[in-house]
């Protein structure tokens, strides 16, 4: 095999493709990127770490066909070194790989690609195209809240449900809860031609390679088969492995009502949580464990923290209808979960200090809280103008676990 490549447009699929390249596997074939070429100007380059797969065509002068696998991690090394604008390849009988640019050479072993895995069938019968900016927003306001290990495999990923022109992510770690909904323009891609309706959980490993795969200003394909999800982009498909089972009836866990209400400026507050985070928080020590006291008096919001390292104290004036309470919380996790949301202005519905708290959107001027025999719930009031019904179509709602605090 002998080909030769540009090299912006060689490091760029190389790059990509080290989302499907494995670093923890007893199989040497899949640390590698499979070249496979043919005499038509392209040549394929495929990862696959038995989970999760890479796919790209790159433009190419093609000498000699062929297909090999070649070390991803020594390869993409080799190429950011190189300074000459063209790459060239070559394979011999004994599989080994000269890499030439300008004066420059390096050689490395390969691969037989016949020993690369099968990959799996990369169409679908169901699916939908969005925009990609559209998608990674969505995704950045949940992914903080899956689950790294869990014995729940569903805790591991995010829970995606697809009706026509809705879309809604769910994602939960056991200590927090993320939900966002959008209506944004889905076009169906159902071969039969039936009514959009899916729901899949996408490992969490999955959800942050393809964020890095996504340019804002295209769109996505996005195909079920029977066991993968396929996203299929302009030049590349990324493609996964779904999580079996179904995703928990997350309503169910949502209070319908809470006794006290605040209102709050967000940046205040995460200002105040990072300060607090200062002293929570010491990986040097061994110490990451102690949890942030919230102390919601009257129209003020007290933050304060001790800890081995020192202690932390800060006061946010807000807006509160209730009772007083005072509540701990893990300074991270309440500090991500109102970082993931957009509005200036948040709201917080409580209940006691033993109970989760939901996190939603302040509601702007048009929103009254109005108190009912079982607790506080929000009513609109005035007239919506465009704006508000914008704001409607993007709905978000966390859920956040308190911690049990010794004082």
């Amino acid at each position: 095999m002998k080909v030769t490549f540009e090299k912006t447009n060689l490091e760029s699929v190389v790059n990509d493709s080290l989302c499907a390249v494995s670093d923890k596997n007893t199989i040497p074939v899949v640390e590698g990127i499979r070249f496979r070429t043919e005499n038509n100007g392209t040549c394929s380059l495929t990862t696959y770490d038995l989970e999760k797969g890479f796919q790209s065509e790159v433009p190419c002068d093609v000498f000699s066909g062929g297909n090999y696998v070649i070390n991803a991690q020594k390869l993409s090394r080799i190429i950011k070194s190189m300074s000459d604008r063209f790459i060239t390849i070559e394979v011999d009988e004994n599989c080994l790989v000269s890499i030439t640019g300008g004066r420059s050479k390096f050689e490395l072993h390969a691969l037989e690609g016949k020993n690369f895995p099968s990959l799996p069938e990369l169409k679908g019968e169901r699916g939908f195209t969005i925009n990609a900016g559209t998608l990674k927003k969505i995704i950045a306001q949940t992914a903080f809240s899956i689950a790294v290990t869990d014995q729940r495999p569903m805790f591991c990923g995010a829970y995606f449900e697809i009706t026509n022109n809705k879309l809604k992510v769910v994602t939960c770690d056991g200590n927090r809860l993320a939900i966002r909904e959008k209506e944004c323009d889905i076009t169906n891609k159902n071969e039969d031609g039936s009514e959009l309706e899916l729901k899949f959980i996408v490992p969490g490993k999955t959800i942050a390679q393809l964020t890095r795969l996504m340019a804002d200003d295209e769109d996505v394909c996005i195909y079920l088969g029977r066991k993968h999800v396929i996203f299929q982009m302009e030049n590349k498909t990324f493609f996964s492995r779904l999580i079996d089972g179904d995703y928990i009836d997350y309503n169910k866990v949502i209070p319908a009502f809470h006794s006290i209400s605040v209102k709050a400026d967000r940046m205040a507050i995460i200002s105040s949580l990072e300060r607090a985070l200062l002293v929570t928080e010491d990986k040097g020590l061994g110490q990451t464990k102690s949890p942030v006291r919230c102390a919601f008096e009257g129209d003020v919001l007290k933050i304060s923290s001790r800890s081995v390292t020192g202690s932390v104290y800060d006061e946010i004036n807000i807006d509160k209808v209730g009772a007083d309470l005072v509540i701990g919380f893990n300074c991270r996790y309440l500090l991500e979960t109102l970082k993931a949301c957009e509005e200036e202005t948040v709201e917080i519905l409580m209940s006691s200090p033993l109970l989760s708290i939901l996190v939603r959107s302040g509601e702007g001027d048009n929103a009254e809280r109005v108190e009912s025999e079982e607790g506080f719930c929000t009513k609109i009031t005035k007239s919506h103008t465009k704006q508000d019904d914008e704001k409607e179509s993007e709905k978000y709602l966390y859920m956040v676990c308190p911690v049990k605090m010794n004082d």
